[in-house]
């Protein structure tokens, strides 16, 4: 990753679902730049970083972690790495639809609220292009129903992740969500290490 440029003081910065692949190299890389990290997951583990208990679904004491943050990384939701059964695809959408309104219910309601959030996303809701670039403006979708993107990952149907394109945004009139896409991406087997689902 090209490095951060220098801040003036360490960030205070929370990963809602980071314990997962991508939240794993996000608080390595954020820890290694002498940032304050604070992952947000169903199983809390022993790192380097912080990692608090929550659920995804209801408020707890897991709120106090986002008062005064810098920035709020949101990366819960149920695996992919699964069948797209009906079961699983109805899974991986609605925990990422829970997991972003409680985040909007919560961080509306903060005195201090984190002025970045971002929500992971995917960019496979876009159309492979070489004509031109694809973006938040500009890019036409690989598929929509009613009004919403609807392919996210290849074989699912549904593009699980909400954003300010894609699912009802939060009531929070603060930071709105911003999105992070990206498309699936698979570390070699030498980077890869055990870890949790990121929820």
């Amino acid at each position: 990753m090209r490095p951060l440029p220098p801040a003036s003081r360490p960030l205070r910065i929370v990963l809602p679902g980071g314990s997962g692949q991508v939240g794993r190299v996000l608080a390595h890389y954020f820890q290694e730049c002498g940032h304050h990290v604070t992952v947000l997951t169903r199983l809390p583990y022993a790192e380097t970083w912080q990692t608090v208990r929550w659920d995804g679904e209801t408020v707890g004491p897991w709120t106090d972690y986002l008062e005064g943050t810098d920035v709020c990384i949101n990366l819960a939701g149920r695996s992919v790495n699964c069948r797209y059964t009906t079961a699983n695809r109805t899974a991986i959408y609605e925990s990422r639809i829970r997991s972003t309104r409680l985040l909007g219910e919560v961080i509306g309601a903060l005195a201090d609220p984190p002025p970045v959030w971002l929500n992971a996303s995917t960019a496979t809701i876009y159309r492979h292009a070489l004509d031109r670039p694809m973006d938040e403006l500009r890019a036409s979708s690989a598929g929509t129903k009613g009004g919403a993107h609807t392919v996210a990952f290849p074989g699912t149907g549904i593009s699980p992740s909400m954003s300010p394109k894609t699912g009802k945004p939060p009531s929070s009139p603060h930071p709105r969500p911003e999105p992070a896409r990206s498309p699936c991406a698979a570390p070699s087997p030498s980077a890869r290490s055990p870890g949790t689902p990121s929820q």
